[in-house]
């Protein structure tokens, strides 16, 4: 039998062991609940105080336990951290959701900071409308319905922790809702306002400063036209993309680029249209480091090097700077149907729209190569319909020569 020390008491036929720390004038208690060792501080200096208090919290414990609730809690804090390394290790792996990083993000700036010194067990629904309130005061607006998807999944995600660890019965995880307000439609351009921005880009690279200013006006285009003629996301998608991951095939004597481009929702490969190539030559040959390879040559070898970067080598994340003077400049910033400034994220709405409208690419097909969801195409297109459907809803037929189909749908400079 295990020796007491002289300062360790039992109470309950021996369940609670009631003790104190060498030089603590405060009495601990400890006892076994489903298989955990509970130790907690009474707070008391006073011996029968102590008891009474470890005597109340091991009932309220067993009391738990009978009940189906969970016998050891934690803080949000605690849980959410959990949370968010088993993420990175999942991200740093390649095998996590490209959309953790958000969610990482989400943890750290609005749900650690409010709901943070409270016990996951106490999380409830008066506490959650808190939150919602605490956080549109933080945002200063009311947040949009996508914004409220990537929150609610973040708080999810430290749920879903807790549950896995047993700290929170699942019956008791709070119900998050989505009132956010719709996404608006996003701003793109016209085939007349893309035709002016085509026009336009080269006098505007020339009014540039020698040097870095007109270099970055250079890229600029480039990275401009790529955007519009692919449909890849500005931002990750952008920068993750190397010469090893730019190809270039044969099949039935037409040859064809491809990318393969990695970001937000993982990687996939896409189909350039056909202008494509001579975009990625301009910046072949601006490049000190590798213009001496011929093009081709370069495509078949695997350089991992960007491929968006100044003549230096220098990779820029000030092109959205650059894209937004020049639509400044040339009066071409405002969209006039949705009243929303246009940003690089345009290009991609503007390939969405050319796709549907002008190639009569199914949704299917291009939620493909944007990497995205047939829903998403559907919510944020629907404007597109009756335009799609106008030959149907008309009663118009009729079949275009390819010359005359090639000259309706281009969108390369």
């Amino acid at each position: 039998m295990r020796q007491l020390r002289d300062d360790t008491h039992l109470i309950l036929d021996g369940e609670v062991r009631v003790y104190r720390r060498e030089r603590s004038k405060r009495w601990q208690a400890a006892f076994v609940i489903d298989g955990h060792t509970i130790r907690i501080s009474t707070g008391k200096r006073d011996l029968a105080e102590a008891k009474e208090y470890a005597r109340d919290t091991f009932l309220e414990y067993k009391f738990r336990h009978k009940n189906d609730l969970p016998v050891v809690t934690k803080k949000f804090s605690d849980v959410a951290k959990l949370a968010i390394a088993d993420m990175r290790k999942q991200l740093d792996a390649s095998l996590g959701r490209k959309v953790f990083a958000d969610y990482i993000v989400c943890v750290e700036r609005y749900l650690i900071p409010f709901f943070g010194a409270q016990y996951v067990t106490t999380i409830d629904y008066e506490k959650v409308q808190q939150f919602y309130e605490w956080r549109r005061a933080k945002m200063g607006r009311e947040p949009k319905a996508s914004t409220l998807n990537t929150h609610n999944s973040a708080m999810n995600r430290v749920f879903e922790e807790a549950v896995a660890r047993g700290f929170i019965a699942h019956k008791n995880v709070p119900l998050l809702v989505n009132r956010g307000e719709k996404s608006e439609r996003r701003p793109d351009f016209t085939r007349e306002e893309y035709a002016t921005l085509i026009r336009k880009l080269p006098s505007w690279i020339d009014a540039g400063k020698a040097g870095k200013p007109t270099d970055m006006r250079h890229l600029m285009r480039d990275y401009v036209l790529i955007m519009a003629n692919t449909g890849m996301r500005h931002g990750t998608e952008a920068l993750n993309l190397r010469w090893k991951h730019v190809t270039l095939f044969e099949e039935k004597d037409l040859q064809y680029l491809e990318m393969s481009v990695s970001g937000k929702t993982g990687r996939r490969d896409i189909i350039c249209r056909s202008g494509t190539i001579n975009y990625l030559k301009r910046i072949h040959e601006r490049s000190d480091d590798i213009r001496h390879v011929p093009f081709e040559d370069l495509l078949k070898q695997p350089v991992d090097l960007p491929v968006f970067r100044l003549p230096d080598g220098t990779v820029s994340k000030n092109i959205h700077q650059t894209f937004r003077k020049f639509l400044t400049d040339t009066g071409l910033i405002t969209c006039p149907r949705t009243g929303q400034n246009r940003t690089l994220y345009s290009l991609r709405h503007t390939y969405a729209t050319f796709a549907l409208l002008n190639d009569g690419m199914d949704i299917h097909a291009l939620a493909v190569q944007m990497g995205t969801s047939i829903g998403m195409i559907e919510r944020h297109y629907s404007h597109l319909t009756p335009r799609l459907k106008k030959d149907m809803l008309t009663g118009k037929r009729y079949e275009l020569s390819r010359d005359e189909f090639e000259d309706q749908h281009a969108i390369s400079e």
